[in-house]
């Protein structure tokens, strides 16, 4: 008898083994772009999206030191939005390494549900960097939790994907936003984004879009912390 059980314990552990892999494996869409190889070795960066015809290029990326900011200018990146707020500490300490990077936005996100108008500007920046053919980037600490949100919005709306394969492809590029969950609702946030890309009802209560919610305001020196350069937007 406790043969039996100790084969039906082994039995549904290897079963939930299987099925874990299976979910990871079936669940991770084809190969895009997003699984280019870091050329240049900067901390966590990834290409999201680029245009050939226009040069423009847009990465996302954890908090970078002395190298990693001369990879960024190597690899012709010029602007840069902070969601740390830590842009003295890295961007600012090694401006010497890449003097041609300028920081747009620096303001430390709380993590909480976006607002349209903070999005109207991110869209905004991105809509002025793919006419005029420029790279640019955005990061937070390890470039996996705030990173990663924004980039899933990003490849909902600009490279339509759904709601499901952006999150799957945030999990490849954030190591730790399953095992350290201080994102409280990640996942939903990101389906009430792509509800609100899609022009949907929000369906994820408190982690719905915040429709008249206040944006970060415009400024000339976003190195202060005061938000969006406002000769961008």
């Amino acid at each position: 008898m406790k043969t039996m059980g100790k084969i039906l314990v082994v039995t549904l552990l290897l079963f939930g083994a299987l099925s874990g892999v299976g979910y990871y494996v079936i669940s991770r869409p084809a190969d895009t772009i997003d699984r280019n190889s870091n050329p240049t070795a900067v901390n966590n960066l990834h290409l999201i999206d680029r245009d050939p015809e226009t040069g423009f290029e847009i990465y996302r990326m954890g908090e970078p030191d002395a190298l990693d900011m001369r990879g960024l200018c190597e690899l012709g990146v010029t602007e840069i939005v902070v969601l740390a707020g830590t842009a003295h500490e890295h961007e600012g300490a090694y401006r010497d390494e890449c003097p041609t990077l300028e920081v747009i936005y620096n303001v430390e996100d709380d993590l909480a549900p976006l607002s349209s108008a903070w999005l109207e500007r991110f869209d905004s920046w991105v809509g002025v960097a793919q006419a005029q053919g420029k790279k640019i980037a955005f990061r937070c600490t390890c470039g996996c939790h705030r990173t990663g949100r924004l980039a899933a919005y990003y490849q909902m709306k600009y490279r339509g994907l759904s709601a499901k394969d952006a999150w799957d492809l945030a999990l490849t590029r954030g190591a730790i936003m399953e095992p350290v969950d201080y994102f409280a609702g990640l996942q939903q946030q990101i389906i009430a984004l792509s509800e609100q890309i899609q022009g949907e009802p929000c369906s994820q209560g408190e982690y719905c879009v915040v429709k008249d919610g206040p944006a970060q305001p415009l400024c000339d020196d976003p190195m202060q912390g005061c938000g969006w350069q406002s000769r961008y937007l």
